[in-house]
């Protein structure tokens, strides 16, 4: 008989403890919706952050690429200006002063932009902002500058001859640079041949009397939504509510002197 009773008993051990861990398994629904909450709020905070580090580095990268196109428009513009009459020296005579308009343009009216005319003579090899050669001693290259606002872009029209004619009517030439809204330019007059600016006007009475020339373009990011609502600068320096496709936008001024007008200028 006590052989019987203990064999019984270890024979219903094994069922109890089954029944223990059976009762202490799984999770309660409220444990569950706790969870999952926490989850979703995780979820949340990660995506936030996501999203938010994705637009600051969307709109890091389209200002630099902003900058740099403000840097390659006034680069591009500098280099005629600085050329602006100037007179290859032939190796016999002396021919030390250019004949033809170094430098003029025209003033536009509000929200419109200026327009840019440079004239230098070529040494042979040289090009215009087209990329046309000059081939025979003597030649004039014009660049003009101008800005198509329906297409917001950078154009110049080029030429290369003895006596360049008017450049037409904007817009005129090839597109230098895309997402250009607007060019200002004011022009530095020496008034008593001092080598000095005396004064900054948008239309000179006199264009012999320009020294240099204050560039202003206005560029605007290539995509769209970028900025949240606000205000930018133009080249005037108003401040303008951003337009409702909330592209970047940044104005960029640079003074250039006209070299061959100026002594000992850099």
């Amino acid at each position: 008989m006590i052989t019987t009773s203990v064999i019984d008993q270890n024979r219903f051990e094994p069922e109890r403890e089954d029944r223990k861990l059976n009762a202490q398994g799984g999770f309660t629904l409220i444990e569950l919706m706790i969870g999952m909450i926490v989850g979703l709020v995780l979820l949340l905070v990660i995506g936030t952050v996501f999203v938010s580090s994705q637009g600051v580095f969307r709109e890091q990268e389209d200002n630099a690429r902003v900058q740099e196109n403000g840097r390659f428009a006034l680069e591009i513009i500098g280099r005629s200006i600085k050329q602006a009459g100037h007179v290859e020296i032939p190796f016999t005579g002396f021919k030390v002063e250019f004949t033809g308009t170094a430098i003029s343009g025209t003033n536009g009216d509000t929200g419109v932009a200026d327009t840019l005319t440079v004239q230098f003579e070529g040494a042979i090899g040289d090009s215009d902002c087209e990329g046309t050669v000059v081939g025979v001693a003597g030649q004039i290259i014009q660049n003009h500058f101008n800005i198509d606002a329906a297409n917001a872009e950078l154009q110049c029209d080029g030429q290369v001859s003895f006596t360049p004619g008017v450049p037409g009517a904007a817009p005129v030439g090839p597109v230098l640079l895309s997402d250009v809204e607007d060019l200002q330019i004011l022009y530095g007059v020496d008034t008593n041949s001092d080598q000095s600016v005396d004064q900054y006007t948008d239309l000179p009475a006199d264009w012999e009397q320009v020294i240099t020339a204050r560039i202003c373009v206005l560029i605007r990011s290539e995509k769209t939504n970028v900025v949240s609502a606000g205000n930018y600068l133009d080249c005037n320096g108003a401040s303008i509510v951003i337009p409702a496709d909330r592209r970047l936008r940044r104005a960029f001024t640079s003074t250039i002197n006209l070299r061959n007008r100026i002594n000992d200028t850099p």
